[in-house]
């Protein structure tokens, strides 16, 4: 019995959504329909090569970025920061390089790009991009996307690297649904949603002990 109760606790939807609702990032300067930046950071998760198929695979992140872009094309974003290293003390790619020139090949401008390439984390992608923004003095307003339920602790890591962004908030909860389906039934995605928020949790943690945020 108490195996079904957690089952159905920890796959409901209206139950996940209520605690992702309650993590999110609120009560902060949001990026509203009418605001322009310098730059935007994009952090990375996004994409990666695969070589056997000779084309990208993009990650469940991919919002990252594809949320952004229009805001480059409407000119509302003067310039790009895409943040992201190999991830892996293996892999030998770096994702910023392969993002960067998938924009270029969709008609971002090259010039218009900045990549930093070194980080494989959260912290150290706030380490280093705040490093790059700090030597270009004409950035003054910074734009920060990142997934809703991965903002928190991205805001405190570059928060403490004395960078002030104004985050961007992609694929996050939705309004509240009173529908027999997200109250009722189980869905099995729901378990995955769960383990990245945990990972959340436990993340903000560890920085935290760690001095990271």
């Amino acid at each position: 019995m108490g195996s079904l109760l957690s089952l159905f606790i920890f796959s409901n939807p209206f139950l996940f959504h209520e605690f992702e609702r309650a993590w999110e990032v609120k009560n902060t300067k949001i990026f509203s329909e009418n605001d322009t930046a310098d730059i935007a950071i994009v952090l990375g998760g996004i994409v990666k090569f695969n070589d056997r198929k000779n084309q990208l695979d993009f990650h469940e992140n991919a919002d990252r970025i594809l949320n952004v872009l229009p805001l480059y094309f409407e000119g509302r974003v003067r310039q790009l920061l895409i943040s992201g290293g190999s991830g892996s003390l293996l892999q030998e790619e770096v994702e910023a390089d392969v993002l960067k020139e998938y924009l270029v090949s969709i008609g971002v401008l090259r010039e218009d790009i900045l990549t930093e390439k070194k980080s494989r984390n959260t912290y150290e992608n706030a380490l280093y991009s705040s490093r790059i923004i700090k030597e270009h003095n004409s950035i003054k307003t910074v734009l920060l996307s990142t997934s809703a339920i991965h903002m928190k602790r991205s805001l405190l890591c570059f928060k403490k690297q004395e960078l002030e962004v104004i985050p961007f908030l992609v694929d996050g909860s939705e309004k509240r649904k009173f529908y027999p389906d997200e109250l009722l039934l189980p869905k099995a995605e729901i378990l995955n949603d769960w383990y990245r928020l945990i990972h959340e949790w436990v993340g903000l943690l560890v920085y935290k002990i760690a001095g990271y945020c």
